[in-house]
């Protein structure tokens, strides 16, 4: 518990995090998120968690060489929505994961990855989904 309470306190609830996302993950006409977004890969990479950072003043190019999408798209939500999410008495976190390249990398922790618990995560991603915006960086 103590760890999740020294993320609360590194990242406020107000804090606005970008998540690096791919085309097929916005719906072509209302522009609205798919729970695909944050379906964990199945590799082993989102075992720790999902990745998110802190998109600050970054241009699109900035942005980019700190979070290295496979596709310029983004979505935003803020920390406290991503906490607001429970799903069978279990609550997202997200916590500061800082990497060289990007110090405002941060990670949505609890989103399970274990194949029997497919379900769950399936609902986690349409909750974060629900809650996430599409974004556009400011121009270089």
């Amino acid at each position: 518990m103590r760890m999740f309470d020294d993320c609360r306190k590194s990242i406020l609830d107000g804090a606005i995090l970008v998540r690096a996302i791919r085309e097929r993950d916005v719906h072509k006409e209302t522009r609205k998120i798919k729970k695909g977004a944050f379906i964990p890969r199945r590799n082993g990479k989102d075992d720790d968690g999902l990745s998110v950072s802190a998109p600050g003043l970054d241009s699109r190019s900035r942005l980019a060489s700190r979070i290295q999408p496979q596709e310029e798209r983004y979505c935003t939500l803020t920390a406290g929505e991503i906490r607001e999410i429970s799903v069978d008495a279990v609550t997202l976190e997200v916590c500061p994961d800082p990497t060289e390249r990007d110090p405002f990398h941060a990670l949505i922790r609890n989103v399970p990855t274990a194949l029997e618990e497919t379900a769950i995560a399936t609902r986690f991603a349409q909750r974060l989904a629900e809650a996430s915006i599409e974004y556009t960086p400011p121009p270089d």
